[in-house]
């Protein structure tokens, strides 16, 4: 019942100007709720995939080939569930040839799709995942986000995501990778390329204030 729209505004910035951050806040703080706000917000002049790990089981991160064929499949279940408003049918047709060949078996041609899925659409492409924290603790989510980063420095060149978001209890920021096998002692984070997210989630008293005005007024309609 909050207004959450001064939020939304600052999150919109932060994907206007191609962000791609992490909200990492406590159980119960409204990390989801605002996500589904963000999709019909960004979805103006956005492609919003959004999609979750939660209720995924150990199995698909054990290899490569599942974790990209499940990211795939989360993809096209948003899509079968209309969940992408304004989803464009170049893009749609992405999505689905490779699910249906279950073409997607390594990150390689994992990043190869994205880039074609983004080149595809004709509005920017956001990608948002909710509890990354299922993943967090697994080799593969952190070669992914590898991934994501080398795309996203090589965003001048090839067609990538407007912006990757990312939310869940724990910073992923603090997840690391070796930089190079032989040398054991430099490991950095694949998320490094991330922006601060300084949004205030919190309530204040007149956000509160004005949820109780508001529940009173329907109350009493």
């Amino acid at each position: 019942m909050v207004d959450m729209e001064s939020r939304l505004k600052e999150i919109e910035k932060l994907v206007d100007n191609k962000k791609y951050f992490t909200i990492n806040r406590a159980r119960q703080y409204g990390k989801t709720t605002l996500l589904n706000l963000m999709v019909q917000y960004l979805s103006v002049k956005y492609t919003v995939f959004s999609v979750s790990f939660e209720g995924l089981g150990d199995s698909v991160f054990e290899k490569e080939a599942s974790f990209c064929s499940m990211i795939c499949k989360i993809l096209y279940d948003a899509i079968c569930y209309d969940e992408v408003p304004s989803v464009e049918t170049p893009v749609k047709n992405i999505v689905y040839e490779v699910v249906q060949n279950n073409s997607v078996e390594d990150l390689f041609s994992l990043s190869a799709m994205i880039s074609e899925l983004c080149g595809a659409a004709k509005r920017p492409v956001v990608l948002m995942i909710d509890e990354v924290d299922q993943a967090g603790g697994h080799k593969v989510f952190l070669d992914f986000l590898g991934m994501i980063r080398s795309k996203y420095l090589k965003r001048t060149t090839r067609p990538v995501f407007r912006s990757v978001i990312f939310a869940g209890v724990y910073d992923i920021k603090n997840l690391r990778q070796r930089i190079r096998k032989d040398e054991e002692y430099q490991y950095n984070s694949p998320w490094n390329i991330a922006a601060d997210f300084c949004v205030d989630m919190s309530f204040t008293t007149s956000d509160i204030a004005g949820m109780l005005r508001a529940y009173a007024a329907d109350k009493n309609a």
